[in-house]
């Protein structure tokens, strides 16, 4: 019998960890000898191309991983493999398909058997099962059709995280440099409404030992970027101080330079030792995700999250004040009991931390969780296709949310970017806006079409130089030094150009008082308003910031009367 294990990911650069931990586990599991392989594709592949090479291997049976991600694509491809090969059998897993078995069984005739809970568990018995032409009804975790109707089972959760690792060599062959994943524990102590993290019973933990020989492995693997994807890494928090002083120890010996770890993390559980191993890692080793997801207290109580928000504060601006690790917060709008002025009051609040990112995500009913299970209780109107996205609820209305599209938008090219770091600083000190009437106004006077870097930044420069209390020659400066630190094409926009005859001598004794790096490329720019002159020789990239390192001189460093004639029309 031949299996193929597929999954479609969301873009190329993310490798998937869920079928090579069902291929491993079925390797080592599996009764009854069958061949086995995993495919890896993504939401963009062409459908043909991808069925055509699904059916060359001549599968018995294929299965795929279900997200929101790539459901449409999956059942489509799912309906392709069934009308070319009828006795290909059809089965699914993960959270789309494992939380709503009947509907799929129901509405999807091509779909055989969909299992739910941990795959590991389940698959290799339903293989077994398949190959010696038994039926799997028996099996936990298996959902099916029968001659009396649907057989629809509850999900097969393991009593502990022993499974095989899924870091095989054919793993490894696949990788390729992508984003790699890890997982050490399984599950989340908290039970938040909107998830499906806490459904997995209590936390189980993967062993220290093998955790760090599998940091290890994916760490020399040619990754430049290790995802844990544990859903509350410092749940424990003596054995995530373990785990981070591990590849503190190791890091530039096991572990190579210029590799970054990702965690996500609870920050008002966060002890100081944490934070304190935090601060010993070399600058752009690590990175959190912090989800603080409402600041509303009343929301926060309807949707079973605890938080303290002075010691999330807290924990969060000591992160932040290490400036060695980047810093990712979170909020989602469209909860429950969540106004737009209870929002953004939130937003604002959240924005003072000086995170490096501040996520706006929204709202999705996702199968499964609290909210959709009850949904009577949270009378909301959503998308009734993935990603089941809330379109208004009974506090926030439509027209709100519409508005904090428009200002996520700005958000994510303004702040997240990590390109206006000093243009954002000046507008908001000179003009008293806070930062959600900024991020809505310039999205709301942003053209709705999509803009080349160059013409976003012209058109930018439009709109910020019309707020009252901003001189245009101070953002122009702010903007160019952005421009500088951030972007080494050496071009300068048409907005931020000041033709200036004087700055060919000035390059010319920059070159002789500061020399550049042999090959290395160098921008200049004269700031009228600051009388300095600023210039970057590119090279690395500060691995936090992402930001290339702009020298400053003065004026006067030129002598007294070098700048006292106009500037060239």
């Amino acid at each position: 019998m031949k299996t193929l294990i597929c999954t479609l990911a969301s873009k190329y650069i993310h490798s998937s960890l869920a079928p090579w931990c069902l291929f491993t586990a079925c390797k080592s599991y599996c009764k009854h000898n069958g061949e086995l392989k995993v495919l890896e594709s993504t939401v963009n592949a062409r459908q043909d191309e991808l069925l055509k090479k699904i059916l060359e291997e001549k599968p018995d049976a294929v299965t795929f991983s279900v997200y929101i991600w790539n459901r449409e694509k999956t059942l489509a491809l799912c309906k392709g493999i069934k009308e070319a090969s009828p006795r290909t059998v059809i089965i699914l897993g993960g959270p789309e398909v494992a939380y709503d078995c009947r509907s799929a069984l129901e509405k999807y005739s091509f779909v055989d058997l969909v299992l739910s809970g941990e795959g590991e568990i389940i698959l290799p018995q339903l293989l077994d099962c398949l190959s010696q032409g038994l039926s799997p009804k028996a099996i936990d975790g298996v959902s099916l059709r029968d001659k009396k109707g649907l057989i629809i089972k509850n999900e097969a959760i393991g009593q502990s995280f022993d499974y095989p690792s899924p870091y095989c060599e054919e793993y490894f062959d696949a990788l390729g440099g992508r984003i790699a994943y890890i997982e050490t524990s399984r599950g989340c102590p908290f039970n938040c409404a909107y998830c499906l993290s806490g459904r997995c019973g209590k936390v189980k933990f993967k062993s220290l030992t093998q955790a760090k020989k599998e940091i290890l492995l994916l760490a020399s693997s040619g990754t430049k970027t290790v995802k844990f994807v544990d859903r509350t890494f410092n749940c424990d928090n003596e054995r995530a101080v373990k785990i981070l002083r591990f590849i503190n120890e190791g890091y530039g010996d096991k572990i190579p330079d210029g590799v970054c770890f990702h965690f996500e993390i609870s920050a008002d559980i966060l002890k100081q030792d944490f934070i304190d191993e935090v601060g010993r890692a070399p600058k752009g080793a690590l990175q959190f995700e912090i989800g603080i997801q409402s600041l509303n207290n009343a929301t926060l109580e309807e949707i079973g999250r605890r938080s303290d928000k002075k010691r999330l504060f807290e924990n969060i601006k000591k992160l932040v004040s290490l400036r060695n690790c980047h810093i990712h917060t979170d909020l989602i709008a469209g909860l429950p009991g969540e106004t737009l002025q209870s929002f953004t009051d939130g937003f604002n609040e959240c924005y003072t931390l000086g995170a490096d990112m501040l996520q706006l995500g929204f709202l999705k009913l996702l199968h499964g969780s609290v909210l959709r299970d009850n949904i009577s209780a949270f009378p909301c109107e959503f998308s009734k296709e993935p990603p089941y996205e809330i379109i208004s609820t009974p506090t926030m209305s439509a027209e709100a949310l519409r508005l904090l599209h428009t200002a996520e938008k700005e958000l994510d090219r303004l702040h997240n970017s990590g390109r206006f770091r000093r243009t954002l600083t000046y507008i908001f000190e000179s003009t008293g806006l806070t930062p959600f009437e900024l991020f809505s106004f310039a999205g709301k006077a942003m053209p709705d079409t999509a803009l080349p870097l160059d013409a976003y930044t012209d058109a930018l420069y439009g709109i910020l130089a019309g707020i009252e209390g901003v001189n245009r020659a101070k953002l122009r400066d702010r903007m160019i030094f952005d421009r500088l630190a951030s972007n080494n094409s050496g071009i300068i926009p048409k907005s931020l150009f000041i033709k200036d005859s004087r700055l060919k001598k000035v390059k010319h004794r920059l070159a002789l008082e500061y020399p550049a790096k042999k090959g290395a490329s160098r921008n200049v720019a004269l700031l009228y308003s600051e009388k300095r002159v600023i210039f970057c020789d590119y090279g690395k990239k500060d691995p936090v910031t992402g930001e290339y390192g702009v020298r400053e001189v003065n004026f006067d460093f030129f002598g007294e009367t070098f700048f006292d004639f106009d500037i060239d029309k």
